[in-house]
């Protein structure tokens, strides 16, 4: 828990530093042929040349019981040389560049130090500022910085990663094991036998065969890499994943003073807890790469190799301006694979996640709940065999349906007057232009329910597939003509009469409003009508046109310089908005941009190779009041905050659905989490509120502040002690890590917690607050917090057990917190149960209590006084002379589900005698 890395947040924009950072990159693409990174005919200072070219290594491990991202073992080729540092970036390097950034050169950090306390995004800034200083194209671009309290970065807007540009950077994991591989020796490394717990300067160590230093321990070190899955099978020029995931998590790599020599491994990839690009820790620092990486190979974060590799440009919360709700999604086809790709911007996260299949899709259709996807195998303006198909939008596409009708193209859902969900499609998406040909096509409606279809009903004669509006009063069809079908006065569009809008000049990609308006969104070829309207001319496509329910045209937007329109569709949800995707002068559709009407502004959302009908979904209920900030009501996670915010988001949901109903309250850190399985208990309705580095500040805030303020139920309060938890501080483990990271706890507090009683909605606000569902670092899931069965591994020491003196003011801060929150529960009646986990038995033959100290001796101490408070002591470590067996540990200080079956069971004993 307290061993993994921190984060630090509290963010200030250092103007002066983003100016000096700023950086531009031209995406170079003139990769050298030889491999050998051109511009750079003579040695590098402080850098090694990698003969890399024809040669690979191995990633991962096969080895049982490893992390299922540490595996499966992979090997990777390489066309191309690069260079390294032989060393990791120094203190007085770093400051060099960045004066502002990080921690000073001083006290136990010194010139030749390595530079630690530095996120992902401060190693960018300065790959980025010494490329500059070289007269070098920077790598990495990215639209804007935040910084926090200490001058370092803890986020990049936009960043972006350009592999063919020839500039500084952080070495890929391929690279970095290639390079570490070369003699390999953690016990010549600076490790928790000899380092004396602090890190030395660099090159003081022993160097590998390449001579480059300090691989095997010293420092963690940040690389280049997302985190993904491995493959089995070989890759060329592997570059991590393609984008951040489910969890937005990096890989870093080696060993640090603080770890054995025996646990530091070429494929560990990890540190206790997960890593993103705004972890800190006093353990973590980095080196430099040099070249470009040609054909670059990445994997999606199921490990397989991503053909077309497709980016975000807009974060989570730009998006939630943009629809006034987290819950949006966006699909598309991906051209290049044939796949359909969506983002579920809702997940908190910003991930393109494809849906592998082996049939073409095109004109994709969420569903109204947005659970569901709708699609065709032909598309519009082409003849031919077309079926329709329905699977739930997730990674794997579930539940495949298909319509069994001879021939069914562009479907478009619907609810109908009873609730019910259908889907309206047309018998043949071939061009309109010919009367007698469009008479023969008809649009049809097929009810869909329960994950099945009914029975199809004809609508009418026509293909009228660019949407059949909810009024009943109008249907359009595009593909060369923009015909309607409007109903007489008093009737339906089923009696309606088939007419040509636009003076019959040529017209595609036809899109009727949803939201009542009965507006037409369509594209033209620069015809005499437009351009009247316009009062200029203009290219084919490259307006965007707007017609009433008359069809008049009320509307233009014109397309960014360079670019023209194609696949227009209005936006899902009733907004002014409407979806398309951009192509460039030579066809190649590189963009799908968001068009609102109200300003005719376009955001560009994502960029790839070839993006096809885009189809943008938003959730009406944005829960908006006077007495309601949905920018920050109920939202306790965001992808810059540390990932116990993740646990947190799941637990307050689970709070306020139940505050009503809570007996029992469990308050602890990640020890706690995995242990006591909550549905298991019978005696009392409890929750489990532990989060991973759940510390005394955290705990007592959640329980002063929203446990008594809302648990007018609440009989039992169990509260961890884990003694090695009171040397940290609230700051790194609260404040820093989720409370200044995430915008609900004060929110909650500027409204005195809401003691006086919730506005209206906020619960469902908080349903609907963003919420990854994975983690590849996660043996768990976020329902159960359950580990699987492993072992104790071996006792191992992540802190100087002497380090823990209890005249230490973190330790008395935290001890008086944990007496204020026993003393404040048993004042009102709240009986209190302390619990002390289990940890590694062998510990009992050491100095120390446990992972991270302290001695022994102390441990007893503090366990001694705490059974002098009034309170019920669960000790189930008893120093290590428990009968928690080797499966029912996950690792040394963590419960499996068996040893949580086991602690659960006796705890829940313990609480039925309590109620008696």
């Amino acid at each position: 828990m307290k061993g993994g890395i921190q984060i630090n947040v509290k963010c200030f924009a250092f103007l002066a530093l983003v100016l000096f950072l700023w950086s531009s990159c031209s995406d170079s693409s003139d990769s050298p042929s030889s491999g050998e990174p051109s511009n750079y005919v003579t040695s590098v200072d402080g850098f090694v040349y990698v003969n890399s070219k024809g040669n690979s290594t191995f990633l991962g491990t096969d080895v049982s019981g490893a992390r299922k991202s540490d595996s499966p073992k992979m090997e990777v080729h390489f066309t191309y040389d690069f260079y390294i540092a032989e060393h990791e970036v120094t203190c007085g390097e770093f400051h060099a560049l960045l004066k502002s950034s990080g921690e000073k050169c001083e006290g136990m950090y010194r010139d030749k130090s390595p530079i630690t306390n530095v996120t992902f995004f401060d190693a960018v800034l300065f790959a980025n500022a010494k490329s500059k200083k070289e007269n070098l194209d920077t790598v990495y671009t990215y639209t804007s910085a935040s910084f926090d309290a200490s001058g370092s970065c803890d986020n990049l807007v936009g960043l972006s990663f350009h592999e063919n540009v020839k500039g500084y950077r952080l070495p890929t994991e391929a690279e970095w094991v290639y390079v570490a591989s070369q003699g390999w020796d953690p016990e010549k490394g600076w490790n928790s036998v000899n380092s004396e717990y602090k890190f030395h300067d660099v090159a003081t160590s022993p160097a590998n065969e390449l001579g480059v230093y300090d691989m095997a321990g010293n420092v963690l070190e940040w690389v280049n890499d997302w985190l993904t899955y491995f493959t089995k099978e070989p890759v060329t020029n592997f570059a991590g994943g393609a984008d951040e995931g489910s969890l937005g998590e990096r890989v870093v790599k080696g060993g640090s003073y603080r770890n054995e020599s025996s646990a530091t491994t070429l494929y560990s990839r990890g540190d206790v807890y997960t890593v993103i690009s705004s972890t800190k820790g006093d353990y973590l620092g980095f080196r430099l790469a040099l070249g470009t990486i040609p054909d670059a190979t990445w994997l999606d974060e199921s490990g397989t190799v991503k053909e077309s590799i497709v980016k975000s440009d807009v974060s989570v919360f730009e998006m939630k301006h943009l629809t006034g709700t987290f819950e949006s999604k966006l699909v598309f086809r991906n051209d290049i694979t044939s796949n359909l790709s969506f983002i579920d911007f809702g997940s908190g996260v910003v991930s393109v996640i494809e849906i592998e299949d082996t049939q073409k899709a095109y004109h994709p259709d969420i569903s109204p709940d947005g659970k569901r996807v709708a699609y065709c195998t032909g598309f519009e303006g082409t003849n031919g065999k077309s079926s329709i198909y329905v699977r739930n939008l997730n990674a794997k596409g579930t539940d495949l349906v298909k319509l069994e009708v001879e021939n069914a193209a562009i479907p478009r859902w619907k609810i109908q007057e009873n609730g019910d969900t259908a889907i309206v499609y047309v018998t043949s998406a071939a061009n309109n232009k010919d009367d007698a040909a469009f008479a023969e096509m008809s649009t049809w409606q097929v009810p869909f329910n329960n994950g099945k279809f009914g029975k199809p009903k004809k609508l009418f004669d026509g293909a009228y597939h660019g949407g059949v509006s909810g009024t009943k009063q109008l249907a359009v069809s595009g593909a060369r003509l923009l015909r309607a079908r409007v109903a007489p006065y008093g009737k339906t569009v089923a009696n309606g009469n088939d007419t040509v809008w636009y003076n019959g000049e040529q017209a595609c990609n036809v899109s009727l409003a949803n939201d009542g308006s009965d507006r037409t969104v369509f594209l033209d070829f620069g015809g005499k009508t437009g351009a009247e309207f316009v009062g200029s001319s203009y290219r084919t496509h490259e307006r965007l046109l707007v017609a009433d329910a008359k069809g008049k045209l009320i509307q233009s937007v014109a397309a960014p310089s360079g670019y023209t329109f194609d696949h227009t569709e209005w936006v899902l949800g009733g907004s002014n908005y409407v979806i398309a995707t951009l192509a460039n002068a030579s066809g190649a559709h590189q963009k799908i941009a968001l068009i609102n009407l109200s300003d005719s502004t376009v955001q560009v959302l994502v960029e790839g190779d070839e993006l096809w009908h885009p189809c943008l979904w938003h959730s009406k209920n944005n829960y908006s009041s006077k007495d309601l900030n949905t920018d920050s009501a109920g939202v306790y996670y965001s992808s810059s905050a540390y990932y116990s915010a993740l646990e947190l988001r799941v637990k307050m949901q689970k709070f306020w659905e139940n505050r009503d109903s809570i007996t029992a309250l469990a308050l602890g850190s990640s020890r706690t989490m995995f242990a006591l399985h909550d549905k298991s208990i019978k005696s009392h309705n409890l929750l489990n509120m532990a989060y991973s580095a759940g510390q005394l500040t955290g705990m007592s805030y959640l329980f002063i502040n929203y446990a008594l303020t809302h648990l007018k139920n609440l009989k039992v309060l169990v509260l961890e002690m884990s003694p090695d938890f009171l040397w940290y501080d609230g700051f790194t483990t609260w404040i820093n890590v989720i409370y200044n990271k995430v915008p609900g706890f004060k929110y909650d507090e500027n409204h005195n917690f809401w003691a006086d009683g919730l506005p209206e909605h906020f619960v469902d606000a908080v349903k609907v607050t963003p919420r990854p569902e994975t983690a590849l670092q996660h043996p768990y899931d976020l329902e159960d917090f359950l580990l699987p069965d492993n072992s104790w591994g071996f006792p191992v020491f992540l802190k100087d057990s002497a380090d823990c003196n209890m005249d230490s003011p973190v330790f008395k801060e935290n001890f008086v917190y944990f007496k204020y929150v026993v003393d404040v529960a048993r004042q009102k009646g709240i009986k209190v149960v302390v619990t002390v986990f289990p940890q590694h038995p062998g510990y009992a033959s050491t100095g120390s209590f446990g992972v991270y100290g302290p001695r022994r001796s102390s441990a007893k101490e503090i366990i001694d006084s705490v059974k002098t408070m009034d309170v019920i002591l669960f000790d189930e470590n008893k120093f290590g002379a428990h009968d928690y067996t080797d499966k029912m540990a996950y690792n040394v200080d963590h419960l499996s589900t068996s040893g949580a079956e086991q602690f659960t069971h006796r705890l829940d004993s313990l609480l039925s005698k309590l109620s008696q």
